[in-house]
């Protein structure tokens, strides 16, 4: 059968391989840990000696959770960077064209008119609330007075 060197080579390839299969959304903790794994593998196999598989692999898993990790979560972070259009969330403007949940309609903030939409019927005339942007679709809301 296989020998414990070589269930942690597979076992590593598994982890990489679902890694692989769920993108970054484990933050590539899979890959690492697989990555430990099959060094692990590798050196005990090269020396024979599974107590050397078992200590290669348990000082690198503690190596990458003490050290390694936090230098790759940083970099894998995706930082927002807000742009001037964000100024826009929480502004009122008047419908002057009337929105529904079917059909964008347009809105006027200050001197500058929008593509908007809603989940609900907005008429012409009425005030709304800028709740979100979607690409160039601000998502609004109707302010009662």
């Amino acid at each position: 059968m296989f020998s414990i060197h070589q269930i942690f080579v597979i076992v590593g390839l598994l982890l990489a391989l679902v890694e692989l299969v769920l993108g970054v959304a484990t933050g590539f903790d899979l890959v690492i840990m697989g990555t430990v794994l099959i060094l692990g593998g590798f050196i005990g196999g090269l020396f024979n000696n599974l107590y050397l598989t078992l200590g290669a692999s348990i000082a690198l898993g503690i190596f990458y959770l003490f050290f390694g990790r936090s230098f790759i979560k940083k970099k894998l972070i995706v930082i927002t960077k807000h742009t001037n259009i964000d100024k826009l969330i929480g502004d009122t403007g008047v419908v002057i064209r009337s929105i529904t949940p079917d059909t964008a309609g347009m809105v006027r903030l200050g001197d500058e008119d929008w593509r908007a939409s809603s989940s609900e019927i907005i008429y012409e005339k009425e005030k709304v609330e800028v709740l979100n942007i979607e690409g160039v679709t601000l998502i609004v809301k109707k302010v009662n007075v």
